[in-house]
């Protein structure tokens, strides 16, 4: 006896409305094989068979002896290359009725040659596969990639940040090429990681000076981190993203790094460290200083704080605030 694999759903519910007028379908469809299973599913799933059946015991007479092909042929009007492979490689669970439809319709087009090879190619095609290959730009449904992603969060990352390095002068084919052999969420990871290298760093809130060098590129962040033993190069979205910047001040073993960041819509010193986050030398500091002024950019001691209607109470009776460093854009 064929092993019975269980289900549920809409296809449940439709096997036993056929079972009641053709009595054994159900169990045919529960000890069926998966790509059967997916087949039936199929034809079920059209509203309106291009072949029409007089009556329900007619429709399941027919189901539990016809082949795949012909089953398909009598759902489909037109059956793409491939299509019965690709249902074949599904899980032993049925899927919606919408996906069997989109997937027919899919292959069905020309619209959309990438995702029709990749289909071809995967050895699991399901709907979160195809959701997936959907997000993603077609230079990058790759079957290597789609089968390493397993969120369609990380799969919107992926787009997204493709398109934030390029914009940010990575090459978009070299980025492609690379991703097309990736084949674990780490590689993915490690792909994000060497690319974000590469790319071009927002102009430094001040312009370089005697003795004061910004930080231009994002593999000289991570050189210096490495060099004063600490985390800058953890900074680099903040700084992309325009909400951190860095700059050595000095030379050599005197030197130190300044942290800038953007407070209250203005560029501030958040603090001068020397190497491994140690207190730097106070002429650094003051060498430092002295070159960001002239800009406008002061430590976050000296910057205007916004008016607060209750700092008379603080005065007075001692409360504290103890949120004066959120931003108060």
């Amino acid at each position: 006896m064929a092993k019975i694999a269980p289900f549920g759903g809409w296809l449940l519910d439709r096997s036993v409305e056929i079972d009641e007028q053709c009595p054994g379908f159900s169990g045919h469809l529960h000890r069926c094989s998966s790509e059967r299973r997916h087949t039936i599913a199929a034809y079920l799933s059209c509203d309106v068979p291009a072949r029409g059946l007089i009556s329900l015991a007619e429709m399941g007479s027919f189901l539990t002896s016809a082949t795949h092909d012909s089953i398909l042929r009598a759902g489909f009007a037109f059956v793409p290359e491939g299509y019965r492979g690709a249902l074949g490689r599904g899980d032993a669970q049925p899927y919606s009725r919408r996906y069997y439809r989109y997937l027919h319709s899919l292959m069905s087009s020309t619209l959309r040659p990438s995702m029709t090879r990749l289909i071809h190619r995967l050895s699991r095609v399901d709907p979160l596969r195809l959701k997936i290959a959907r997000i993603l730009p077609a230079n990058l449904r790759h079957v290597n990639l789609v089968t390493a992603i397993k969120t369609l969060q990380i799969a919107r990352d992926v787009a997204d940040l493709f398109g934030l390095l390029q914009e940010a002068g990575a090459d978009r084919k070299a980025m492609a090429r690379t991703l097309a052999s990736v084949d674990t969420g780490d590689q993915i990871r490690a792909w994000a990681q060497r690319w974000a290298l590469r790319v071009r760093l927002p102009e430094h809130p001040a312009p370089p000076g005697d003795g004061y060098h910004p930080v231009c590129t994002a593999e000289e962040l991570k050189r210096l981190s490495v060099r004063h033993r600490n985390c800058m190069r953890s900074y680099l979205p903040n700084v992309l993203e325009q909400r951190s910047a860095f700059s050595i001040v000095g030379e050599g073993k005197a030197s130190a790094v300044v942290h800038l960041i953007r407070q209250r819509g203005c560029w501030v010193v958040d603090d001068v460290y020397g190497s491994g986050n140690s207190t730097p030398d106070p002429k650094l500091v003051e060498q430092a200083m002295s070159h960001l002024r002239p800009h406008g950019i002061v430590s976050r001691d000296e910057q205007p704080r916004p008016p607060q209607r209750w700092a008379p109470l603080r005065r007075i009776a001692g409360h504290f605030d103890y949120e004066q460093d959120w931003e108060m854009d």
